[in-house]
């Protein structure tokens, strides 16, 4: 039986959050030179669910952020305020392109 939630078709915001933490996870853990699989083990969650987060087909809860932001050696804060700034850049990339 499928929840409310699972239901629910991801709005526009959804979608460019998912990809910001998608393309900020990717990086940092290339930054580090780790495999997903490590990242994975260093973070307690599942290689899978890594992979998953990297297409942006998944976000993480407040508590996996925490775990990754460790797994990745920053504070949580560090990778929150990186994933705001990757939706900024990518709304303001949005906006130009309207205008033009």
């Amino acid at each position: 039986m499928q929840t409310r939630d699972s239901q629910r078709v991801p709005s526009v915001s959804d979608l460019n959050f998912r990809q910001a933490v998608a393309a900020e996870i990717k990086a940092r853990r290339g930054q580090i030179g780790i495999s997903q699989e490590e990242l994975a083990f260093r973070a307690g969650v599942h290689r899978t669910f890594i992979a998953r987060l990297e297409v942006a087909s998944t976000q993480p809860s407040l508590s996996v952020t925490f775990q990754l932001a460790q797994a990745l050696t920053l504070p949580p804060e560090d990778l929150v305020k990186a994933v705001r700034q990757r939706i900024a850049r990518s709304t303001n990339d949005t906006a130009a392109l309207k205008q033009h």
